[in-house]
């Protein structure tokens, strides 16, 4: 099977295109512009008659390039987006800019290809809650914060994706995280078991009594493979197990056997004021259990452990 990953270059992206080469069944091509992503090719250099990697920026990509390329592809994989909260907290103008700016060409163009894509969304989109399955309405937050920005961006896509005539999947990612995640964009796990395996600080951030769910990447690749057969679908792709940022910071500092302290640091001093957290997000996985019997079968031990 020929198979297109945009923003393949990314953390989920990379590992997808090593759990599809490794069949040696699949050839792979990834377009990534490298802004928010680093890709070592020379691990790659085994499939290299099955892989290949274009750098572009897809935003301003050759039309006719783009289509001939999708012509040749039985399936599109689009991960192509600006990544992490904290990024777009940082940079709120650049992620918006970006992910508008995206979408307004490549799913016109996708259209045009008629291949079928697996889109991935973001749990961003459920904003509070109260409750995270797929057909409950969408949480997002007030518009006078641009923190909720990322999560707009990412749910107008669906949208345009819904209203375009190729076959679609679309997927919400739950805090994926695993070995080779970077720390640079706000990704928590990687950042407390950074500074615990450095004898330093373990920040959490408010009260640390908000919930989150941590899903191993392998884990989350199997359940991207499975539900990439499904078509005209929304998934949530996770682990439903919850635990508080204080547990998890305790947790990180006992199996890496640390002596890192954990420090509360206020939000007012971490983020912009444009900044608003969420209490309380874990994923209703009863649709996906369902539709391609997927189950988390590592646990949030087995993440840190891997990730050590």
């Amino acid at each position: 099977m020929n198979i297109l990953i945009l923003g393949g270059a990314g953390f989920i992206g990379q590992n997808l295109v090593h759990a599809l080469l490794k069949t040696r069944q699949n050839r792979v091509i990834i377009i990534d512009n490298l802004k928010t992503a680093r890709i070592n090719l020379e691990e790659f250099v085994e499939y290299k008659n099955l892989f290949e990697f274009i750098e572009a920026d897809l935003s301003t990509i050759d039309d006719n390039e783009f289509l001939k390329i999708c012509a040749r592809q039985h399936r599109i994989y689009h991960l192509a987006s600006s990544v992490g909260v904290e990024y777009g907290d940082k940079e709120p103008k650049l992620t918006v800019y970006n992910n508008i700016a995206l979408v307004n060409k490549i799913i016109p163009l996708l259209d045009r290809a008629k291949k079928p894509v697996i889109f991935s969304s973001t749990s961003e989109v459920y904003g509070n809650g109260p409750t995270f399955k797929e057909d409950d309405a969408s949480g997002i937050g007030p518009s006078n914060k641009l923190r909720w920005a990322y999560a707009t961006s990412k749910l107008m896509s669906e949208f345009m994706i819904r209203a375009s005539s190729f076959p679609y999947t679309i997927v919400r990612f739950f805090n994926v995280t695993g070995p080779g995640q970077l720390a640079d964009y706000g990704m928590v796990l990687p950042k407390m078991i950074h500074s615990a395996k450095n004898g330093k600080d373990v920040i959490v951030h408010g009260t640390g009594e908000q919930v989150r769910s941590f899903c191993h990447i392998d884990d989350a690749i199997t359940a991207l493979v499975k539900v990439s057969e499904v078509t005209g679908e929304l998934f949530n792709i996770g682990n439903d197990s919850p635990v508080t940022m204080n547990q998890l910071a305790a947790r990180v500092i006992e199996l890496t056997g640390s002596t890192s302290t954990i420090k509360h640091v206020p939000y007012d001093q971490a983020f912009t004021k444009e900044y608003e957290d969420v209490m309380y997000r874990v994923p209703n996985l009863d649709k996906i259990k369902t539709a391609v019997g997927y189950q988390a079968t590592r646990s949030l031990d087995d993440i840190i452990r891997d990730m050590m």
